[in-house]
This record gives C-alpha cells, sequence and structure tokens, in this order.
C-alpha cells in the first residue's frame, strides 16, 4: 500500500469532552504511522484551538480559533498546497465546508460518527449532505452503524466500525499513579467508609437523557435500603441548578453531591472511591465513561436502549435496565450496594475486560482498516 497524504479537520485537540478524547486518539495514531513511514504526512486544521499544540510528526497544523469561516478558508489552503489523498473530520459538522465552492471537494473524505449528532441530518440538511458525501462514514460503536444503516439506507455500504478506546494518555497518567495500595493505586476496602455511586457526564437542559433525574427519583427508596449511600454527580452545565433544586425537593441533603468539572487526578480519585458508576442513559454511541470506570475496576450500571449495553456486559461487569425504569434502577443499586461480594466480582471483571476490550492498540487497528489505510487482519 503506497504513502497516502491525509488531511485532517478537527474540532479540538485541548478541549473538554469526548470528542476531544477521541480525536486525540485518532491523531496519534496517524503520526505513529506517518512516524513509520507508511503515512507520507498528516496535516491538521483545528476549529477550536487557539494555539499550536504538539506539532504533527510529518505535517503542520493550522488553528482557526473557533472561527468556522476561518477553518474552511484554512482547509481550502492546505488542500491547494498539500493535495491530500484522503480528508477526515473528527464531526460531521465540520464537512459543511465542502458546501463551500472549494478546490478540495472532489478529495475523498471520511466522516467519524459518535451518534447523537446524527440527529440533525434531516433531509435537505447541510448535515445530511456532508453524510451522503463522504465515501466513508466512520462509526464509533455497533450501536452508532446500525443507527446509520437504519436512518440512512442508501448509506449502508460506506458505514465501517471502530469500537472507541480509553484515552490512552489518560491510561499512562492513571498507571503512574499506582502504589503499592492494590491494582489501581488505592486499596478498594480501605478507601471506602461508605457506598458512593458515580455518574460523570455535562449536564446540559437540551441533552436530558443521561439518567440524572432518574437517579435523583430514585435515591430516597435507595437510602431507605442502604442508609449512608452517597451519589456523585461530576460535570457541569445549565441544567445543574435544576438538579440541585430536585435533590432539595427530594430531602436528599448531603446523600447527593455536586463536584462540578474536576481535573483528570480528581476524576481518577472519585473512579478509585465509587462503588458503583451508574449512568443509565439513552443516547450513549458510545459511552467512554464506562470504559474508564471499568479500567478502575468500577462495575457499571447502564440502559439497554444505546451503546451503553454494547460496553457493559449485563451481570459479567455490571448491569443493564430499561431507561426510565425508576424502580429498576432503584432494585438494581440497592441490591447491589447491599452485596459487596458481587460488587467485587463483577468489579474485578470491569477491571480485566477494559484492558482487553478498550485498549489503544485494538483501537488504533480498528480505525486504520476504517480508515482504508491498511489491511484487516487475518
Amino acid at each position: 500500500m503506497s504513502s497516502p497524504r491525509v488531511l485532517l479537520g478537527l474540532t479540538g485537540l485541548t478541549i473538554s469532552g469526548g470528542i476531544a478524547a477521541v480525536t486525540r486518539t485518532i491523531v496519534r495514531a496517524l503520526d505513529e504511522e506517518s512516524r513509520d513511514g507508511r503515512i507520507e504526512r498528516v496535516d491538521r486544521v483545528v476549529l477550536y484551538e487557539h494555539q499550536r499544540g504538539i506539532a504533527p510528526v510529518r505535517g503542520s497544523e493550522r488553528v482557526s480559533g473557533g472561527s468556522q469561516p476561518k477553518f474552511a478558508l484554512q482547509l481550502w489552503l492546505e488542500c491547494l498546497r498539500r493535495r491530500p489523498d484522503q480528508l477526515m473530520f473528527d464531526f460531521v459538522g465540520l464537512a459543511r465546508s465542502l458546501e463551500l465552492p472549494l478546490p478540495f471537494r472532489s478529495t475523498p473524505y471520511s466522516v467519524f460518527c459518535h451518534g447523537i449528532e446524527l440527529a440533525r441530518a434531516s433531509p435537505g440538511t447541510a448535515h445530511r449532505r456532508a453524510l451522503e458525501g463522504a465515501n466513508r462514514l466512520i462509526a464509533n460503536s455497533q450501536t452508532t452503524a446500525a443507527y446509520i444503516t437504519s436512518e440512512f439506507p442508501e448509506l449502508a455500504d460506506r458505514v465501517r466500525v471502530a469500537p472507541l478506546c480509553i484515552d490512552p494518555r489518560m491510561t499512562e497518567i492513571w498507571s503512574s499513579h499506582q502504589d503499592e495500595g492494590g491494582a489501581d493505586g488505592v486499596s478498594r476496602e480501605l478507601s471506602r467508609a461508605e457506598p458512593v455511586v458515580l455518574i460523570v457526564s455535562r449536564m446540559w437542559s437540551e441533552e436530558r437523557g443521561k439518567g440524572h433525574d432518574e437517579l435523583l427519583e430514585a435515591w430516597p427508596a435507595i437510602l431507605e435500603a442502604v442508609p449512608g449511600a452517597e451519589l456523585w454527580m461530576v460535570g457541569e452545565g445549565d441544567d445543574v441548578p435544576r438538579l440541585k433544586s430536585k435533590a432539595s425537593e427530594l430531602g436528599l441533603g448531603e446523600a447527593v453531591r455536586f463536584p462540578g468539572r474536576v481535573s483528570d487526578d480528581e476524576l481518577a480519585r472519585c473512579y478509585k472511591r465509587a462503588s458503583l458508576f451508574a449512568m443509565p442513559s439513552r443516547q450513549e454511541g458510545f459511552g467512554l465513561v464506562y470504559a474508564e470506570a471499568m479500567w478502575h475496576g468500577v462495575p457499571c450500571l447502564a440502559s439497554r436502549d444505546d451503546a451503553g449495553a454494547e460496553v457493559v456486559r449485563d451481570e459479567q461487569t455490571g448491569v443493564l435496565v430499561p431507561y426510565g425504569d425508576v424502580a429498576a434502577i432503584r432494585r438494581a443499586i440497592s441490591d447491589l450496594l447491599s452485596n459487596p461480594e458481587r460488587l467485587e466480582s463483577l468489579g474485578e471483571a470491569a477491571r480485566r475486560e477494559a484492558r482487553e476490550r478498550f485498549g489503544y492498540e485494538r483501537f488504533k487497528s480498528d480505525f486504520l482498516v476504517a480508515m482504508g489505510l491498511a489491511e484487516e487482519s487475518a
């Protein structure tokens, strides 16, 4: 296979959020291929970066400072200069730049599909045209691939699947913090004075499908079954005041905490402190936070109605419940918190599985095949 030239149109590498974590992993994989000579060069245009970060191994980086017109212009200039063999966008919204009458319209391009953003691709929209023009649609899970095939059947033969991995930068940081206190650096028994259930997610009023409300509604009954159980809702967003008010109205007091957005080190401590990770969502295209919790040996509660059911194996690395079923959530959490031996068994299985299924090398291999940059191994 000849050494191609690749141009990336990216949302951001240093911003927060799951998409940026995926993007960093994609860039890492392609830069390694460039370093080893299997890709001639990898150039980047990055929308939400304001200053250059780590330069490509072989290639250039342009930053757009959040300006979409500037992003489109820079993409055009890079196409003129580099004559790439492939374009790849890490988000379908960025591929709308191809609507402009610019010289890269004939260059084959791929779009990485995360899931929830595909709802914007209704007939006649720029999002839909961006999907229709792509020669490859790389789905982050079988669930997202099935959605594309169902909603856009004419595009089914362009879909490739590359299930996500945990950001290798994070696993390197976490591994460096290990000590003699146990596999994850802290003895699970000594670190937990009372049960803690953790959810890590943005809290936006336009995205109320993560399960925050259902967890709050289940918590009074959980406290009756497991006195002292705490619910930690990590993250930020414009819906936090409403959720805090709801917790107060339910009389939950100190049983529910809102730590806000936390640093990477603080997040690792939250995972280590948790007895159970619970995000009974309906809108996960993959759900990297499940895999992160599992890496720390924390079993997960997810819903059956999105890609969480791909990441969490029911009764093996956690439990699955129907989305929105408060009674089922209450029963599952109460039963798990009342059975430390079962929690420990599920957590150990989760820790092993995270390392086997959600490692970087597996994702890199799947992604390169999906991009057509490597042959599928026999």
